[in-house]
């Protein structure tokens, strides 16, 4: 019956409006994906100290943060080390309000209180299954921090094609 209904052109449309929506400056947000700490590289504002592993508290020649020489390094704190990371901004639609989230299955789910749902696309998936948490929307960081992990697995979504992934993330 619906046969005649879904034709190339009809599944085109969906793709296009869906990407539409996942464009920059249309229904996204900028968000933030924070990954663990995996990574330490020495400090670029002081000298380091081999003997005792950690900062001689003595300003670079070159250094950003001035510091008197034998008090403590504002940048490394100290310990002659600043852990960077892999922080990513990306664009994703976020969608707040329960009732208006993605279905993919038929089970009435349970719904607890600061949950959201995400849509993005597909080749987001790494980087949406390894970030520790999101920051969503950082044009509001100066009002809130909407921290959220990831509750459950990604699922990809599409019509006829898994060209998107549909999220679940519970504030933290």
């Amino acid at each position: 019956m619906f046969d005649n209904l879904i034709t190339p052109e009809f599944k085109k449309v969906f793709k296009d409006s869906i990407d539409t929506i996942l464009s920059q400056n249309a229904l996204t947000v900028p968000c933030l994906l924070k990954y663990q700490n995996t990574k330490k590289e020495l400090c670029f504002n002081c000298e380091y100290d081999s003997i005792s592993q950690k900062s001689a508290n003595i300003p670079k020649n070159n250094a950003i943060v001035s510091f008197p020489r034998g008090s403590i390094c504002p940048a490394c704190r100290g310990f002659g080390y600043i852990d960077t990371t892999n922080d990513e901004k990306v664009d994703l639609a976020i969608i707040f309000d329960s009732k208006y989230w993605l279905n993919w299955g038929s089970k009435t789910m349970n719904i607890p209180d600061g949950m959201v749902q995400c849509l993005c696309k597909i080749d987001l998936l790494p980087k949406i299954k390894t970030c520790k948490e999101m920051i969503i929307d950082t044009n509001l960081s100066n009002y809130d921090n909407y921290r959220y992990s990831l509750a459950g697995d990604p699922q990809p979504a599409g019509f006829g094609s898994h060209d998107y992934l549909i999220s679940m993330w519970q504030r933290s």
